[in-house]
């Protein structure tokens, strides 16, 4: 058996759908899996025991680029093809393979927008899961190849040993204080009163060249290494981590599917809930959360983000001192 990925972005997206190749070896073993994705996130995917090739596609390649793609991905005769992205380039490739790989079985990950039409605008909340997973929707599509529709028990995500800076003295608690969209951002101040209430914790703070407001949670025991490490590299630091805080956004699912002790902090967003036993959800119900699939759009509420300002820094702090006290049990153990 041969399969195909589509799944060109995001880095969350990715590391979400991460845990499909192993699904697919595991019910047909000696088989290839080859994934497609966007040239800037081929070094993650290329990370992966799991994946036989990547292969990179560019942007500006245009529509002329697709076409030819897919003539080329014709001829090496895939057994499945899995269209893990939905968008309108993969759409394009697929429609193309169809004709010309007429043999290959497909399967296409449903973006069901009439649903979240109803979920998001009429609160009509019995059309999707709650807690919607989103890891174990790449995998509910391939439930008709023979393949469990949930995503496989153990680390899904893996990176090769490389270099770290250094972290500073144990335990270490890894950061992630941002996100793409900023109503999904748990306040800086609620960062700031967390680290005070835990003061034998050294922490890294880890986001993009963009996230200069993380100046603000610099001290004595915080190593900002914001925009200073390749996706790669940021996986490294949450894989040597003791314990991992995150909003909704990719350093989330990647210590999720790591299954590092993980912390996510739910506002918004319907769609970042963690999967594996490793990993603890933090939110705040409101009859109007969640409102949104990415954190785009405004908040409903007189109080900006109730949802995250109402998620107490202590009530973080008592669940990062659980999670931190069973791994120290563990490692005596």
């Amino acid at each position: 058996m041969k399969l195909l990925v589509i799944r060109f972005s995001s880095f969350g997206d990715i590391v979400q759908a991460i845990a499909v190749p192993r699904a697919f070896l595991d019910a047909y073993p000696g088989s290839t899996v080859d994934w497609l994705t966007r040239e800037d996130f081929a070094n993650l995917v290329a990370e992966q025991p799991t994946v036989t090739r990547v292969i990179s596609f560019s942007r500006r390649s245009g529509i002329l680029g697709l076409f030819s793609l897919a003539w080329k991905l014709s001829r090496s005769n895939y057994t499945h093809i899995y269209d893990a992205h939905s968008n309108l380039r993969s759409s394009i490739l697929v429609a193309v393979l169809r004709v010309l790989s007429m043999r290959s079985k497909f399967a296409v990950r449903p973006k069901s927008r009439f649903r979240r039409l109803l979920f998001f605008k009429f609160r009509m909340r019995s059309v999707l899961p709650r807690p919607f997973r989103a890891a174990d929707s790449y995998h509910r599509p391939l439930a008709k190849w023979g393949l469990p529709a949930t995503v496989p028990s153990g680390p899904q995500f893996r990176v090769s040993a490389g270099a770290i800076p250094d972290l500073g003295p144990a335990p270490v608690v890894a950061l992630a204080p941002s996100a793409a969209w900023e109503m999904k951002r748990w306040p800086v101040e609620h960062w700031k009163t967390l680290m005070a209430l835990l003061p034998d914790v050294s922490f890294v703070l880890l986001g993009g060249k963009e996230d200069v407001f993380l100046k603000e949670l610099e001290g004595p025991r915080v190593k900002n290494l914001a925009g200073q490490l390749s996706l790669v590299e940021s996986s490294r630091v949450i894989a040597a981590a003791d314990l991992v805080i995150s909003n909704d956004t990719g350093s989330l699912q990647v210590a999720d599917q790591m299954e590092r002790p993980t912390l996510a902090l739910i506002g918004p967003t319907a769609f970042g809930y963690p999967s594996h036993s490793t990993s603890v959800a933090l939110e705040k119900p409101l009859w109007c959360q969640p409102c949104s699939k990415d954190g785009r759009g405004r908040c409903v509420n007189d109080l900006y983000k109730r949802c995250l300002v109402e998620l107490e820094p202590s009530l973080v702090a008592a669940q990062a001192r659980a999670l931190l006290d069973r791994a120290l049990r563990n490692g005596v153990e």
